[in-house]
């Protein structure tokens, strides 16, 4: 919602981090069943049957097991309220499921949150060698809306804005999730952006002034007379995205975004890293069956959705 792309370790390294994530009700869920067989059994959008860990395709599955040295003899099963690719935060919030389910299957579940969204992180990043930030474990994890800092040595701090004022969870009824139909890969895409080695001082320049907008973020969620200014914030949020990518994707949902606030809305941006995913858009009730018939001349939906307070939980079926 604020400080994009500040919180990947190229950046917050040199020049520290500022960004406000929210967690919302859309869910991956992680159940570890024992079997009798001496066989590792995965089922997520693939299906495989293994015997030896290293044999396991699906990357965050196979370090998370090898991390806890789990032996073989399960059933692990992932399904998740939305599809991944979307910029939601998918991969993060199912690598911090799938640690916290581990530490309960082993009777270990001695992991804070926060030390679960660290480990979930360092397995992304240091062992996948994966192009992404800290966000979206972090945010899974804990969970509500918060303003993360980062020191340049790695160091994490946090505040729940929410428990800091109660009117945020109000202004955020009228805030809805548009589908754009377009699915990718955020590290991916953040390699195509943030990583390319010929625009370096460019997106230097482009996360810094994200760096700014997540300090103003963090002060104008805390600000209840300034926190309707939220929506016409997003949208300048996404114009630094923009710049980082001007494809002709991005380009088709700018004027999206420009027809969206003609026709009532006060802002939107793009979520995630970019290529695809869904619109965050602020829609004052008064406005919301005009641009209901905009999106329906689209093919696309517009999706409510409520912030979780909570973070990671487990419960036994």
């Amino acid at each position: 919602m604020g400080g994009g792309g500040t919180d990947i370790p190229m950046f917050y390294e040199q020049h520290g981090a500022n960004f406000v994530s929210a967690a919302i009700n859309k869910h991956v869920y992680v159940s570890i069943n024992n079997v009798n067989e001496k066989k590792y059994i995965l089922r997520y959008s693939k299906y495989e049957n293994v015997i030896s860990i290293n044999d396991i395709q699906h990357p965050i599955i196979r370090e998370v097991l090898n991390h806890f040295n789990v032996e073989n003899g399960i059933e692990i099963t992932s399904f998740a309220d939305i599809k991944s690719g979307t910029g939601l935060g998918s991969s993060g919030a199912f690598t911090v499921a799938l640690i916290k389910a581990i530490t309960l299957h082993q009777n270990k579940d001695t992991l804070s949150n926060s030390q679960i969204a660290q480990l979930a992180s360092h397995i992304e990043i240091n062992i996948l060698n994966e192009s992404v930030g800290l966000q979206d474990t972090y945010a899974s994890a804990l969970g509500s809306i918060r303003y993360f800092t980062i020191n340049k040595k790695g160091k994490i701090r946090n505040k729940d804005l929410i428990s800091e004022n109660k009117s945020i969870k109000k202004l955020f009824s009228e805030y809805y999730l548009i589908n754009t139909n377009q699915s990718r890969n955020a590290a991916e895409e953040i390699e195509k952006t943030i990583f390319d080695k010929d625009k370096r001082e460019e997106m230097t320049k482009n996360l810094l002034q994200s760096k700014t907008r997540g300090i103003y973020t963090n002060s104008l969620l805390r600000n209840r007379s300034k926190m309707i200014q939220f929506g016409e914030h997003l949208t300048s949020q996404w114009k630094i995205k923009l710049e980082r990518s001007p494809s002709s994707f991005h380009k088709g949902i700018d004027d999206i975004i420009n027809k969206l606030i003609i026709k009532g809305c006060t802002g939107a941006k793009l979520i995630g890293a970019g290529g695809g995913g869904f619109i965050l858009v602020h829609c004052p009730d008064e406005s919301k069956a005009k641009i209901k018939k905009y999106l329906n001349e689209l093919e696309m939906e517009i999706q409510p959705f409520d912030i979780d307070e909570t973070g990671i939980i487990s419960f036994e079926l």
